[in-house]
């Protein structure tokens, strides 16, 4: 491991201190010599490989958003919360921080378990919720595929893909250096050189460094909470020994040093009622009901300074990957025989402040945990720490063989092997008052820690067949096979502690399902009509919370019917394109969030557990307009309608503090999911002016707009709408490039997640844990290509 990121770091040295040349252009692959030659009139072209094979975007009878190199620099993309901007269908919510980040594509929101949306870098999966926020540089292209993609990709593509594709090496010498200054401590260096080694042989090294304050502050301490500090780098190798066969080898190392989600817990305004614990003298709130109020910049209640007597000692989040593959595709003349083998191996390690609240009463406050001390006294914060450290492992091997062109029957057929193993130590610890620890360091001495042991393996085959009928009809049939053992294994990590009981666990599950789709499409000149029926389906797994009795730790597959139609057109000489999908989904067996009641003891988190008890029905439309009005100006408009409710959803930790209140059940029918808007729409022009043969300037504004999402299935908490803007102006002259931009230039301060927690300073009833926007953010950028 220390000889890669050895190797791995000096890349990227090497690419940072790369001389600037004389500016030469960059060899495009065969497969996008339509892009370069596009006609500056019209609204261009990008070639994309949704369906594992290199096809323009407008002939693939499939709802995609594709952003080229062009674009993810003007509109400066770099991580998923920007393409979630601009992609309609798409919205993302960091539910915890760096750690738990949940991408969600039509409205299939989840809060526990795995992703309902594939991430993929270069084709290869990206497992858990950690490490599918990248950051984005040195990209040719992102692809955004919408509805399940069970039948191809497999792995948690239940509800659509993210493909993240990275820059080839080119066959002359080429090079980028870029530095960035803004607002709030960011600094970011970013470069990369590529060319020929020798022939045959070409390489591609890049690497970038970035690290920032943070948006928000301590109420506690006045310490940053948000901050970061990241770098990475990534070579590329790409062998051509004969004409017909191609391999390329990737390799790439990055580190993240994140601080705490900036989040705090809402003390509850509603259902006055007697709280667990509590007696008729002491009754609360038991409800938050209405929109969740902002995160103060200078009042987030989380504890940053370090922890003394816990490994690691301080607050944040802290993740280590290295990642390598190797992708062979032989050109046997009539098919192509490709081979794509990856690895990756992730550390993540964090701590935050476990509580998110502070006791502000002058007569003390009902302590943390179950059962219930006496109160303790004003100004105390340190009640609780949520910590783990975990390590992750990835190989998988994807072989299949393709036909070449467009023949009377194309197909595509193929096998796929995936084996993860997961491997984490819970450290979350509290003080309880009813014992004689007031140390965390106390606390880690006497607690028995989980040490939690997840392992997947995956077999499974795929083919895909389309029928020309005539020149313009097509019917395509698509199926997968899977096959996925999984194992749970859970023992004391410190066998000696005196404090807390720890069931030991060796569990065994096996699943399997078909995953088919069926799409009939007609193309004319200028249009293309489709329509597609699809299954999703998403494997089952094991819960690992503390208080989860024994038959709740095991829950299983979810499935969705999925329909869609569409039409994708270039109008009035390729100056217009306007692409709109319509599309319903059937959500049965979906896994949901359930909650253990509180006699079954810990916090709120480790009562939670994942259960098949909800159902929903999606329907919606998306459209994506690009208007091209003259040689100077474009517009980008893009709308989507997703109505997302529950059909069935029963939640029993709700309905038993509802009694408590005297209030009746909640009826889920007809509520909405969480986190996702009816309505979504972006407006973005873009203004070019060729100043001079040599100089151009290009200003660009991105207004979106999202209207109400809820914190959860009861609809009782709202994030309310929410409005953003995003400017840039970008001045370019020969190889030289600058940007100004802001972000969220308006400051919308609307909350961007929140899940059920609990009030450690009242009585630990649950409350909404609320994480604060990223707020104005003013910078500048300058580089230089060659």
């Amino acid at each position: 491991m220390t000889t890669i990121k050895t190797a791995l770091l000096a890349a990227t040295a090497l690419a940072l201190a790369a001389p600037a040349l004389a500016q030469q252009p960059t060899a495009n692959p065969p497969a996008a010599e339509r892009v370069a030659n596009a006609s500056p009139a019209d609204t261009g072209e990008i070639i994309v490989t949704a369906r594992k094979r290199a096809e323009n975007l407008q002939d693939v009878p499939v709802a995609i958003t594709a952003f080229s190199a062009a674009d993810i620099k003007s509109a400066r993309i770099e991580r998923l919360e920007d393409l979630a901007k601009l992609t309609p269908g798409l919205n993302y919510t960091p539910l915890f921080g760096a750690q738990n980040q949940l991408p969600i594509i039509r409205g299939a929101a989840q809060t526990l378990g795995q992703l309902n949306v594939g991430v993929f870098l270069d084709g290869i999966y990206l497992s858990g919720k950690a490490g599918v926020d990248l950051e984005l540089n040195d990209l040719e292209r992102i692809e955004v595929v919408k509805g399940p993609q069970s039948a191809l990709y497999g792995r948690n593509t239940f509800a659509g893909a993210i493909n993240y594709v990275t820059k080839r090496p080119s066959e002359t010498l080429t090079g980028n250096v870029e530095g960035t200054v803004g607002t709030h401590g960011l600094y970011k260096a970013i470069a990369s050189v590529s060319g020929p080694l020798t022939t045959g042989v070409r390489v591609r090294v890049g690497g970038f460094y970035r690290t920032f304050d943070g948006f928000y502050r301590s109420s506690i301490d006045g310490g940053r909470v948000d901050e970061a500090e990241n770098y990475g780098g990534i070579v590329t190798l790409e062998l051509q020994p004969v004409e017909a066969l191609t391999v390329t080898l990737r390799a790439s190392y990055s580190k993240e040093n994140n601080g705490q989600p900036p989040s705090n817990v809402i003390r509850n305004n509603s259902f006055l009622g007697t709280p667990a614990g509590g007696s008729a003298a002491n009754q609360r709130n038991l409800v938050f009901r209405g929109t969740v109020p902002a995160i103060p910049r200078n009042g987030v209640t989380v504890n940053t300074a370090d922890v003394p007597g816990l490994p690691g000692g301080s607050y944040g989040d802290r993740e280590e990957s290295v990642r390598a593959s190797a992708t062979a595709e032989y050109d046997l003349g009539p098919a192509t025989l490709t081979s794509l083998t990856s690895y990756s191996y992730r550390d993540a390690e964090y701590t935050f402040d476990g509580d998110n609240t502070i006791c502000e009463r002058a007569a003390g406050c009902p302590n943390f945990g179950f059962p219930f001390a006496p109160a303790i006294p004003l100004g105390k914060s340190d009640f609780a720490l949520s910590s783990s450290d975990g390590h992750l492992r990835d190989w998988s091997q994807e072989l299949r063989l393709a036909s070449s062109g467009k023949n009377r029957f194309d197909y595509l057929v193929g096998f796929f092997f995936y084996d993860n193993s997961s491997s984490s130590v819970d450290r979350g610890i509290s003080i309880p008052g009813t014992l004689a620890i007031t140390s965390y360091a106390a606390a880690a001495a006497n607690y028995r820690y989980p040490r939690v042991i997840l392992a997947t393996q995956t077999y499974s085959g795929f083919a895909s067949g389309t029928f020309h009928v005539t020149d313009k009809f097509a019917v395509t049939g698509e199926v997968r096979y899977e096959n996925e053992k999984q194992s749970f294994v859970q023992f004391p990590a410190v066998p000696g502690g005196t404090v807390g009981s720890l069931t030991t666990y060796d569990l065994r599950q096996k699943v399997d399902f078909w995953t088919p789709r069926v799409i009939a499409n007609y193309q004319t000149d200028n249009a293309l009509f489709y329509a597609s029926y699809a299954r999703g389906e998403k494997s089952g797994g094991f819960n690992s919370g503390l208080n989860v009795f024994a038959n709740q730790r095991a829950y299983f597959p979810e499935k969705s019917d999925n329909y869609e139609v569409g039409i994708k057109t270039d109008l009035l000489d390729r100056r217009l394109r306007l692409n709109v999908a319509a599309f319903y989904i059937d959500w049965k067996d979906q896994q949901a969030a359930c909650q253990n009641p509180i006699s079954a003891g810990g916090s709120s988190t480790n009562r939670t557990y994942i259960c098949n008890v909800a159902a929903s029905k999606i329907k919606g439309v998306e459209a994506e307009l690009t208007a091209r009005l003259n040689d100077y100006v474009t517009i980008n408009v893009n709308y989507a309608y997703t109505h997302a409710r529950y059909t069935r959803f029963v939640d029993d930790s709700l309905a038993q503090t509802l009694v408590l209140a005297g209030q009746p059940a909640v009826n889920f029918n007809g509520k909405h999911l969480p986190y996702v808007p009816d309505h979504k729409f972006l407006v973005s022009p873009v203004i070019k002016l060729p100043v001079s043969s040599r100089f151009d300037l290009e200003a660009r504004a991105d207004l979106q707009y999202q209207s109400t999402t809820y914190v959860r299935a009861d609809n009782f908490q709202n994030f309310g709408d929410k409005t953003t803007l995003d400017l840039r102006l970008t001045a370019r002259a020969g190889g030289v490039r600058v940007q100004v931009f802001a972000n969220n230039v308006l400051d919308n301060d609307r909350p961007v997640a929140g899940v059920r927690f609990f009030d450690s300073v009242n009585y630990s009833v649950s409350s909404p844990y609320v994480t604060g926007a990223n707020r104005r953010e003013i910078g500048v950028s300058a580089g230089y290509s060659f």
